[in-house]
């Protein structure tokens, strides 16, 4: 009889990485887009931060062995272990379906109407850096999956350590050189001008750069600008005379974590 190996060292993980990373496209698909959404490579990568290359050698098997034995260790904890661990490995997800925001109905659908419109301003405020900043990354996160045909750019002045980042946002960790920030932000500021960017998003950089300012109202008489910050010496209003079409979205904390949004929408 011919010879036949059958034997298999642990962990003899029984699913391929072409296996693994489909069921993982799938559940990026049910998460991300309508019934029936395919999420191509290109925007798998996107989505994740990784070069389409990458992508490509997890579908035909190369680089296989680490993300095995990855799961071969998550598997050997019980459920609520590895529960627990995901739910300290993974930052949290604002989306406008997030319980925190999902409660007021009427004001996600305000939102939501804020993200299709073709050109504007909007500017996400609130007594709190936290409640901005959860608020404005839920718009741009929910922005992909309800305008698909729209690419995004923008520039976050925060350090992604807690919420997941939107895809298509340039993020600045904390620096001790505020003249080199300014330096980077108005490079990249002068990239997004030029760039096919329909939505774009700001969060930081109307009160560090006021000498943008103009720049950026100018950009949102053709594109859908959103615009968060602190505000302090002046809360911008649609009666302003600025020129696009502007709104308010007002984040208040409520209780259980849940937040309040007022959404101003000019008639």
């Amino acid at each position: 009889m011919p010879h036949i190996d059958a034997a298999m060292e642990p962990p003899a993980y029984p699913k391929s990485t072409d296996q693994i990373i489909r069921l993982l496209k799938k559940a990026l698909e049910r998460a991300e887009g309508p019934p029936g959404y395919e999420l191509s490579q290109k925007n798998f990568a996107r989505l994740i931060g990784a070069p389409k290359s990458t992508i490509h050698d997890w579908y035909h098997g190369a680089t296989a062995a680490p993300i095995i034995h990855f799961l071969c260790a998550m598997e050997r904890l019980s459920e609520t272990q590895r529960a627990e661990l995901l739910r300290q490995l993974c930052r949290d997800f604002p989306r406008l379906q997030h319980p925190r925001l999902a409660h007021d109905q009427p004001a996600v659908n305000s939102l939501r109407g804020l993200l299709a419109q073709p050109a504007g301003l909007t500017f996400v405020a609130g007594p709190s850096d936290e409640l901005r900043t959860f608020v404005f990354t839920a718009l741009g996160n929910s922005a992909a999956h309800l305008v698909s045909a729209k690419s995004i750019g923008g520039l976050d002045l925060h350090n992604p350590e807690l919420l997941v980042p939107v895809p298509g946002v340039l993020y600045f960790r904390p620096q001790a050189d505020s003249a080199r920030l300014k330096e980077r932000i108005h490079e990249h500021w002068r990239e997004i001008q030029k760039s096919p960017a329909g939505l774009v998003f700001l969060n930081g950089v109307w009160g560090v750069l006021p000498e943008i300012r103009t720049s950026i109202i100018d950009l949102a008489k053709k594109r859908n600008v959103f615009v968060a910050d602190e505000f302090v010496s002046h809360q911008p209003g649609s009666r302003d005379s600025f020129g696009p079409r502007v709104s308010n979205v007002t984040a208040v904390g409520g209780q259980g974590g849940k937040i309040r949004v007022k959404v101003e929408i000019p008639v």
